[in-house]
């Protein structure tokens, strides 16, 4: 298998500049206490605002740069729908056969055996989705089902202990019985930038 690699103009292009983008943004946001002339209570405010950025905006925009890829529509269904059925899939496990708790202090019914059961699944669907991406050659599918599989699943308990050290219960309730639309994507703020930069560094985007 031969890795694809950018073109002179890659990392001078779109690419570049939004993979340098956080460095700028971080020195802007230390630079307003600065601008205003205060330090108290500052660090707290910066601290969350780098957070917001990174984990909401830079890494979940990820995902809309998979549209740059000629398989874009294979790319960004299967994420949506792969890590949709990987929470499916921990939480019918973990009521199945989940008895240990996963990380009690940030999400007391989330389970060990919902976890491996979830991994378990997230590690067929790539075969079983293969039509997907028929480019991809058996280390892209393990690949695959390992950054959802793992990704997901970290992303969402990622976002409960934000959630639980903010004392929120979730993130909205736009959507009934589900919490807000963060409730529904958190997996694939962690999904989208490792699936990306796999996809980018065996076949080019």
């Amino acid at each position: 298998m031969t890795l694809v690699h950018d073109p002179d103009n890659g990392e001078r292009g779109w690419y570049g500049l939004y993979m340098a983008l956080p460095v700028y943004v971080i020195a802007m946001l230390l630079t307003i206490p600065v601008l205003r002339n205060r330090a108290k209570g500052q660090l707290q405010l910066v601290s969350l605002s780098i957070v917001g950025f990174v984990y909401l905006g830079w890494m979940f925009g990820h995902l809309g740069f998979l549209a740059n890829s000629e398989h874009a529509i294979g790319y960004l269904l299967y994420l949506i729908f792969a890590v949709e059925l990987n929470d499916i899939a921990a939480f019918t496990c973990g009521k199945l056969f989940g008895k240990r708790p996963l990380r009690s202090e940030i999400s007391p019914n989330k389970t060990l055996g919902g976890s491996l059961g979830a991994l378990a699944f997230s590690m067929a669907l790539p075969w079983l989705l293969h039509f997907s991406f028929p480019h991809f050659a058996t280390l892209e599918l393990v690949l695959t089902g390992l950054i959802v599989g793992v990704g997901g699943q970290l992303g969402d308990l990622a976002i409960s202990f934000i959630m639980r050290d903010l004392g929120v219960k979730d993130m909205g309730a736009l959507i009934p019985g589900h919490g807000g639309v963060l409730d529904s994507v958190n997996s694939l703020i962690f999904v989208a930038p490792l699936f990306f930069h796999m996809v980018r560094r065996f076949h080019g985007i």
